[in-house]
């Protein structure tokens, strides 16, 4: 077997570092608590599973989707559902910083899982799904709740326990806050460095062929 080593992508230092902002689309965001799910509104990122999952709560705190409407974004949608289509990155970070749960309920197979780590750097639990990379970032039980691929009752129930337990939202996004800090820059690449250095030295084999020549 060839040996291998896997190496996690990685987020800036500062990517929690915002900047003051007067937007007046932050605006449109709930004053108190609400769910945050960013990405393309499709079926592909388990829109349709999160939707469904939502209507089985009982009052919950606002469902607040960032993110490109698509030809099969669902149409019907539940009451307290706040569309706000594609916004700029620094804008997205502050909605992160302002919501009470991150959602990432994708049905495809997620390589990295970007957004996961964009609300964990801000300190919010997670519900996401347990598939593609995501597993990789999302500690279950510790800084969120992975749940199986487009189980809409799962989803409903991890959200049911953030949703009435604020201690424990505060706690998981502590966690995962500190989690965040092993995949931002400062801590990836040096061992993207490391990596490079030794597949670029002649392995002892090479050496062995090289000094047998002289």
């Amino acid at each position: 077997k060839v040996p291998y080593q896997v190496i996690s992508n990685f987020v800036p230092d500062d990517l929690a570092a915002l900047t003051s902002s007067d937007d007046p689309r932050l605006e449109q965001l709930p004053k108190g608590d609400f769910l945050l799910f960013v990405g393309d509104l499709r079926p592909v990122k388990g829109l349709d599973v999160l939707l469904a999952a939502y209507r089985k709560l009982s009052s919950p705190p606002p469902l607040v989707l960032i993110g490109r409407p698509l030809p099969d974004m669902p149409k019907d949608l539940p009451p307290n559902v706040h569309i706000l289509n594609t916004w700029p990155h620094e804008l997205v970070m502050h909605a992160w910083k302002r919501c009470a749960i991150a959602l990432a309920p994708s049905t495809g197979r997620e390589t990295f899982g970007y957004v996961v780590l964009e609300a964990m750097t801000m300190g919010k639990p997670v519900v996401a799904s347990r598939i593609g990379g995501i597993p990789d970032l999302v500690a279950d039980g510790e800084t969120g709740y992975l749940v199986p691929p487009g189980d809409e009752n799962a989803l409903c129930n991890a959200l049911h326990k953030l949703i009435n337990d604020p201690a424990l939202r505060e706690q998981m996004g502590t966690a995962g806050k500190k989690r965040a800090e092993f995949f931002k820059a400062s801590s990836i690449v040096p061992q993207i460095e490391a990596m490079y250095e030794k597949v670029s030295r002649p392995s002892t084999l090479q050496q062995t062929a090289i000094q047998a020549d002289r």
